[in-house]
């Protein structure tokens, strides 16, 4: 891997300039100037190269000090996460405005100081795909609250056999993007295998339609690759309706969810209700996807090949969201599913399984099962990256995430599978996560044992320091251990058509003296800052308020401040 200099992987503030310190050339030893003033009772920072720590600002007066630097010393820098650790989910999202001052002594030659910076770049607006799932989602935790719903095993309304090669039955599918209403499909099975059904709508549009082949390959991809993969990682899905099978329902009905594509597509999905006895059930365990239909000016995925290509990944992410319904409610007893952040997170790792676990002769047309399971993945990683304070990792409850907050969700499942995993790919974890009543944070708290504030800031500096060249951790948790994520945006960027603009995403806020900033702390997100302590430099005290009157932070966001030393 080609290295990154070192000035360059942190000098995020273009307009910044580091003056040349000095010597310490005088008359002879000075007394060092007082602290800054207006710092009481600071937390210490004293650690090692390599070494971190997490504060609580509420714990030190929202004040953390950092040492002086030796006349003709080496510089000393820091990497520094403002981080809220809230994990509570609230309809719109655990937020707070905060400002970040840096005050220090006389130094041999003090940087100018550094005014306000912007706050984060434009959110893309949710599509149509996400707010169909949104709606799925919120719509299911209604329905699992009322236990009248739940369906009895001793009278499942389906014949508790497999279904019969080329028979037909008729599908209830969702005809609106709040799944209210719902349209008559009539199918027939094409494909019966060991756990799937494939059923392929009657009247499909015409032209360049799946072929029995098609048909085929879906069907034997989902029963050898994709479903012992979920199977494994979290748990079994129910069989209410008895007959051993998952359908996949292939039907020109979703695509009339999203007509025209103009604002995003659904590929295909899972609704929790058709596992109760609500409006629209189909009483049984059902995946519903998309077909090829002739292209509109705003939809482009419409051929056969593009159609099966999208499936997989989809299928193997909207079965964990089967098996979760079934593990969370129907099992254990829930008066809900799991909560969308952390539901979204597991299907998205549920993807990287499947672009590491199934061969490469089996993705034909792409560069590896990496680049046909995984490769969204890392797109909304790197958006989150390049502003993650503009996001959530715990989305609000009316959502089920931006395309970066999902890229959060996925890189922080990923990590604790990769440090509390007692296998290769971490999915005792996923299991213990997916098989309990328990949902979010306090889920995650009961399988690492870990306060989950302490997680959040832990995290954020591994997503920074993983695969930092010439860097290494002295906690071996404050990296990944299943990903190189410099080195993948390296090898994918800055050329002409290159996936990523940029060799590595995120900036950090310089800060080298004297400094303000103001902004905002979202749930389970945060900022990363640079702190550089050059020689000669007196002690440096940053300070974390509410805003600029200093009042203190707001104890709901669970403000941390997690501080790992570079050089």
């Amino acid at each position: 891997m080609t290295s990154i200099p070192r000035l360059l992987r942190w000098a995020a503030v273009p307009t910044i300039v580091l003056l040349a310190g000095c010597g310490g050339g005088g008359p002879g030893p000075q007394p060092p100037p007082p602290p800054p003033v207006g710092c009481a009772a600071p937390t210490s920072i004293s650690l090692s190269v390599g070494g971190h720590t997490v504060v609580d600002p509420g714990a030190s007066n929202g004040c953390i000090r950092f040492p002086s630097v030796a006349s003709g010393g080496a510089d000393q820098e820091y990497l520094v996460a403002m981080v809220s650790g809230s994990g509570l989910v609230t309809s719109t999202g655990v937020s707070s405005g905060y400002t970040l001052k840096a005050s220090s002594g006389a130094s041999a030659a003090p940087p100018p100081a550094v005014g306000p910076l912007p706050v984060g770049q434009a959110v893309r607006p949710v599509d149509d795909a996400v707010r169909f799932h949104q709606n799925l989602r919120r719509r299911e935790a209604e329905l699992a609250a009322d236990p009248s719903l739940r369906v009895p095993l001793a009278v499942a309304p389906i014949a508790a056999v497999p279904p019969v090669l080329g028979s037909q039955r008729t599908f209830s599918v969702c005809s609106n993007l709040q799944c209210t209403a719902f349209t008559q499909v009539a199918a027939e099975a094409r494909y019966v295998g060991t756990k799937a059904a494939v059923y392929l709508d009657l009247t499909v549009p015409g032209g360049d339609n799946l072929t029995q082949g098609d048909l085929n390959e879906l069907g034997q991809t989902f029963d050898q690759w994709l479903y012992p993969i979920d199977q494994t990682a979290f748990g079994s899905e129910s069989d209410i309706d008895g007959n051993n099978v998952i359908v996949i329902l292939l039907t020109d009905a979703v695509n009339a969810l999203t007509p025209d594509c103009s604002n995003g597509r659904i590929l295909g999905f899972f609704w929790g209700g058709d596992l109760l006895t609500s409006t629209g059930s189909n009483r049984g365990e059902v995946f519903y996807g998309m077909v090829p239909s002739p292209a509109t000016a705003g939809c482009t995925i419409a051929t056969r090949r593009n159609t099966m290509d999208r499936l997989k990944p989809t299928m193997i992410h909207e079965l964990q969201h089967m098996i979760s319904f079934n593990q969370h409610v129907l099992v254990s007893g829930g008066t809900t599913g799991e909560v969308a952040w952390l539901n979204e997170g597991l299907s998205h790792f549920a993807e990287e399984l499947g672009g590491r676990l199934i061969p490469a002769s089996e993705c034909q047309g792409f560069v590896s099962c990496r680049s046909q399971y995984s490769s969204a993945n890392l797109f909304d990683a790197y958006e989150y990256l390049e502003d993650s304070e503009a996001h959530f990792l715990v989305f609000p409850s009316a959502s089920v995430g931006t395309l970066p907050e999902r890229g959060a969700a996925w890189l922080f499942v990923r990590w604790l599978a990769d440090h509390w995993g007692t296998d290769s790919l971490g999915t005792n974890v996923t299991r213990s996560l997916v098989q309990t009543s328990l949902t979010g944070a306090t889920n995650v708290q009961l399988v690492t044992g870990a306060p989950f504030a302490t997680l959040v800031a832990e995290w954020l500096l591994a997503v920074w320091t993983d695969d930092l060249p010439g860097f290494t951790p002295l906690n071996v948790r404050i990296s990944y251990k299943s990903w190189g994520f410099r080195a993948v945006f390296l090898a994918n960027c800055c050329t002409q058509n290159a996936a990523f603009p940029r060799a590595w995403p995120a900036d950090a806020a310089l800060i080298v003296g004297p400094f303000t900033r103001s902004g905002t702390l979202r749930g389970g997100s945060g900022k990363h800052y640079q702190v550089i302590q050059p020689g000669g430099a007196q002690v440096l005290d940053l300070t974390l308020a509410r805003d600029a009157a200093g009042n203190p932070l707001d104890p709901s966001v669970a403000a941390r401040v997690s501080v790992i030393r570079i050089r």
